[in-house]
């Protein structure tokens, strides 16, 4: 395999960079730096595992996208982001792609990687052919500006996810290839370091490990450098630059770069006002600009120079620059200077074009089944290292148990203390259903970045994601309540007897698992984590009104009474009353003279239950439970078709 992956036209990472041919270098004591940072991080050893992919070229011609303004009850018409945009990325190539701020350079990259597609106008080839989106996104990746990073595992863990999740080969060739990866990318000294402990320049480079464990041929970079040191900035675009040398065609934005970093770039696309100024070589740029009656000052950076420029520090003259690329005068700079060099991988190859068929598939590297127990695994293991989610949680279950049981203490079967004891009853449900709810509200607003990230870049699928993670929280769903339920049963002195004792902890516990799906529910459906916070509470207002204990059924006004059928607080209550008070329980004991609700019967017509049913409860707890998973499954559907 190590001999096919450095095959000509196929995808590999130098380990050993070839040296130049007569003459001492320029610069020597500059390249004995340089050499020195490039070798702690490329040159470990030889990656004998990664999988065989094709070299790609993306080409895209006459490219615009437009958004609407204004809300959609009232358009205020269309935007124009970016204008007839043309241009080709090749292989072995690290394309820049550079400009001032507003510029478009995040939108061409979303576009180009798949992101983006409502609104696009254009076309887009990959090897010559049209794109096929999804076979395009099983070659491609994308790291994004935020290294949006599962805390709770360590390097080495999501690295062996990503393995098994990417790769259908044996335990020992993953586990291999991760080692070298991590090798090549200075990663192995932090393996057993957690991901939120890693610096910013080590999370990158995890980031870009990640998405290289598949060798994918065309990698896309959002502001890479954004918030790292100069060191870091130069380790992580050298690492970029040996994975382009490798065969890959790696496409970055990138914001005003030092002098250092700007000459390491093989192409540029600079843009302005959503249109190109510029499109070729580095050493190409202050020759066009001069030709152009742009003058760059001495010993001025000329990636600051061309930002200034397309600014308009020099005056409007992004016009003059639009018409030159538009006459070809980029393209015929370009040629000469890949002439002057005589490099063969200037030129896009082209014999690559006829094997990228039957080597990308549609389908993911794993089965669904797979993909679920991996995930299920991961997630299990968050939430078991997450102290706020797992540990409050279970210590909150047994802290309030344990107060509770104190304020009721044997009031279970005391006819004098009917009401204390049906509020008992309430708060029961009242806290479960909290407990339950605002934890899960969170789920899915602080891990969407990490899903849309690894969904998009084709890890697994949506289904499989959902499952493992509603599953997985499953378990602590019904422990908490059983532990909650088994202290203030007791405690309370209600009826010692096991049938009304299970009855009680099924139904609150059911009622916990629905509360836990509606609040997966608001937090899928939730913009941001501070909507979702808000919304969380607020829904459960109307469902603890219309509960049954605050009115009664017959005192809801008509028009109002529908909503005590949506309150799914209401069943879980009354199943409770009944599996207390029901089932011809015996009298209860009247310390005094005499006891108004010493008859169990007389509890159950007070709050309206005699004739209510303990498996209709039951049903449409159910029934609820399943309604709200499978709107939470539609929501996070939508949400990805919408990133799009």
């Amino acid at each position: 395999m190590a001999e096919k992956s450095l095959e000509q036209g196929s995808v590999s990472i130098p380990m050993e960079e070839t040296k130049r041919a007569g003459g001492a270098p320029p610069d020597a004591a500059l390249l004995t730096h340089l050499k020195k940072v490039e070798n702690h991080i490329t040159e470990a050893q030889r990656f004998s595992h990664l999988p065989r992919r094709s070299a790609v070229d993306l080409e895209f011609t006459e490219l615009s996208y437009t958004i609407h303004e204004g809300p959609c009850w009232r358009r205020r018409g269309c935007k124009a982001l970016l204008k007839c945009l043309s241009g080709k990325f090749c292989s072995r190539e690290l394309i820049g792609i550079m400009g001032p701020s507003g510029a478009g350079k995040s939108t061409l990259m979303n576009i180009l990687a798949g992101y983006r597609e409502t609104g696009m106008k254009g076309q887009i080839l990959v090897n010559g052919r049209p794109r096929d989106l999804r076979t395009f996104r099983k070659m491609s990746c994308y790291i994004m500006q935020d290294d949006m990073l599962l805390p709770h595992l360590t390097t080495r863990e999501a690295m062996m996810v990503s393995a098994n999740l990417k790769l259908n080969e044996s335990m020992e060739v993953k586990k291999e290839l991760v080692n070298e990866i991590l090798t090549a990318l200075g990663l192995q000294e932090c393996a057993h370091t957690r991901t939120h402990s890693l610096s910013g320049g080590q999370c990158k480079r995890l980031a870009i490990a990640l998405e290289l464990v598949n060798n994918p041929p065309v990698m896309f970079f959002d502001e890479p450098t954004s918030g790292l040191d100069s060191a870091s900035c130069f380790q992580v675009v050298s690492l970029m630059k040996s994975l382009a040398q490798g065969g890959r065609t790696i496409i970055c934005t990138i914001h005003q770069p030092s002098a250092k970093l700007f000459e390491m770039f093989d192409k540029l696309y600079i843009l302005s006002q959503g249109q190109c100024i510029y499109k070729g070589t580095v050493p190409y740029l202050i020759p066009y600009l001069k030709n152009l009656g742009l003058h760059c000052p001495t010993y001025h950076n000329p990636a600051d120079f061309i930002i200034e420029v397309a600014s308009g520090e020099y005056g409007d003259l992004n016009p003059v620059l639009f018409e030159a690329v538009q006459g070809g005068l980029c393209s015929e700079g370009g040629k000469k200077n890949s002439t002057d060099k005589n490099d063969p991988t200037s030129s896009c190859p082209t014999q690559c074009n006829n094997d990228s068929g039957y080597i990308e598939k549609h389908t993911f590297a794993t089965s669904t089944l797979t993909q679920f127990c991996i995930l299920f695994e991961r997630t299990f293991i968050t939430i078991c290292r997450d102290m706020v989610l797992t540990h409050l949680r279970v210590m909150s279950h047994l802290c309030i148990g344990v107060l509770i049981g104190l304020l009721y203490l044997n009031i279970g079967n005391d006819a004098s203390k009917v009401f204390n004891n049906t509020g008992f009853l309430f708060f029961s449900m009242l806290f479960l259903m909290f407990a339950a709810l605002m934890p899960t509200v969170l789920t899915f607003p602080l891990e969407m970045s990490v899903f849309i990230r690894e969904h998009l870049n084709y890890w697994y699928s949506l289904k499989a994601y959902y499952l493992a993670k509603t599953m997985a929280d499953i378990p602590f769903q019904i422990i908490c309540p059983i532990m909650y339920c088994s202290i203030v049963y007791w405690m309370t002195e209600q009826p010692p007897e096991a049938g009304r004792y299970l009855l009680f902890m099924a139904l609150s516990t059911s009622t916990a698992l629905v509360a836990q799906s509606l609040g997966l529910l608001i937090g899928a459906a939730s913009t941001s984590l501070q909507v979702a916070t808000f919304v969380g509470p607020v829904t459960a207002i109307p469902v603890l009104l219309f509960s049954g204990f605050f009115v009664n059924f017959d005192t809801i006004p008509k028009y109002l009474q529908w909503s005590s059928y949506v309150s799914y607080v209401r069943y879980g209550f009354e199943g409770v009353i009944l599996s207390i008070y029901g089932m011809n329980r015996s009298e209860l004991e009247c310390p005094g003279m005499v006891c108004k609700f010493q008859k169990p019967e007389e509890v159950l017509q007070l709050l309206d239950v005699e004739d209510a049913k303990l498996y209709v409860d039951f049903m449409v707890l159910g029934v609820f439970f399943l309604i709200l998973r499978l709107a939470t499954y539609l929501v996070l559907r939508y949400k990805v078709k919408s990133e799009r």
